[in-house]
């Protein structure tokens, strides 16, 4: 009984389908949206309700001429339930849209131009209604089940197979169009870099030049703010200035970060105090911040720092042992309630680099 009910419900979900079929394609917005919205709701409960059909026959010992093997014959039966799900969706949307751009292959058209979504489920349908009555296997020829489901599970996989090509085709052509884009993207942003270190002139901050100092700049743009930076006739003094007078802590963590100075030992207690104010500074926002997160403190320059105080003081790391011990003292703040068990990835950049100059 449960078979004929989904079989019911299923052949009216097919009727639907085959009402709102347009003669041809629609090109009013509202009617175009419309149809879309009929052929999506009409076309997931005929796969719903073909679905429930296609496991009440085959548990009620259904579609057993279709193989001797009973996990071959379930498979092929859902393999045959699920080709015929997705032909009758994209035949009605290929007969509304369907654009030349060759990316599917043509005879996906074709079969919905000639009607597919109607006649490839009605030899699915023909072949559920005779399983339905077992005692119809004796009356009927074989050929009479065989050939409807054989053929629609034929015509319902070469579609399926017309699809999956479709979408690796699109999907490579989207993949590469998205390269192509970073790639113009990276373009641009390097030109713009150049330009505006171009477009630096010797009156202005040096602050502005650090920026475009960093290791992981690119070496033209790179190269081109060195130029400019080291053109101050005074410029280890101005970046002391930036340190001292706490404006530019960040900026000179860049520069620091790969671009040696001639003097090291006259950035030392200065970066000393710079890494105190740091501390005291993420110690605060710990405290106070409404939107603690792991990745919180990753644009206040620590991995720069550290790395700078390597390569500017190499084998004097440990002088600046206790002050990196404030720093780590400030990260581990306990953080309000609702933050609890947060852990900052910035954490374990220090923890690492004291674990190295213990």
């Amino acid at each position: 009984m449960l078979g004929y009910i989904f079989f019911f419900i299923t052949v009216l979900f097919y009727i639907g389908l085959a009402m709102i079929m347009p003669p041809k394609p629609i090109t009013g917005g509202n009617n175009s949206m419309g149809y879309g919205l009929a052929l999506v709701y009409l076309s997931l409960g005929f796969a719903v309700s073909s679905l429930i059909l296609t496991i009440s026959i085959r548990s009620a010992g259904g579609f057993d001429w279709v193989s001797s093997e009973a996990l071959t014959r379930t498979g092929l039966v859902l393999l045959a339930w699920l080709g015929v799900a997705l032909t009758i969706f994209f035949c009605a949307l290929f007969k509304q849209e369907w654009h030349e751009d060759g990316l599917y292959p043509s005879f996906l058209h074709w079969i919905a131009m000639g009607y597919g979504q109607l006649w490839i489920p009605l030899l699915w349908l023909m072949a559920c209604l005779l399983s339905l009555n077992p005692a119809w296997l004796s009356t009927l020829p074989l050929q009479a089940f065989n050939i409807p489901f054989w053929v629609g599970l034929s015509i319902s996989t070469l579609y399926s197979g017309g699809l999956l090509v479709g979408y690796v085709r699109e999907s490579v052509q989207q993949a590469q169009a998205r390269v192509a884009r970073q790639l113009d993207d990276e373009k641009r942003w390097h030109q713009i870099r150049l330009d505006e270190v171009a477009a630096y002139k010797s009156g202005d901050p040096i602050i502005t030049l650090l920026g475009y100092s960093g290791r992981y700049q690119d070496d033209d743009v790179r190269q081109a703010a060195l130029v400019k930076i080291k053109a101050h006739p005074n410029w280890e003094a101005e970046l002391l200035d930036l340190l001292t007078h706490k404006r530019g802590d960040r900026e000179v963590y860049n520069f620091l970060d790969g671009n040696l100075v001639d003097h090291p030992g006259e950035f030392v207690e200065p970066l000393k105090q710079s890494i105190l104010r740091l501390s005291a500074s993420i110690k605060a926002d710990i405290k106070d911040s409404n939107n603690l997160q792991s990745w919180s403190f990753e644009m206040y320059g620590v991995d720069q720092l550290l790395r700078a105080i390597d390569d500017q003081f190499s084998g004097q790391g440990n002088e600046f042992y206790p002050d990196v011990i404030r720093l780590q003292q400030a990260l581990n703040t306990p953080p309000p309630e609702r933050f609890k068990g947060i852990h900052f990835a910035t954490t374990d950049l220090v923890n690492t680099w004291l674990a190295r100059h213990r």
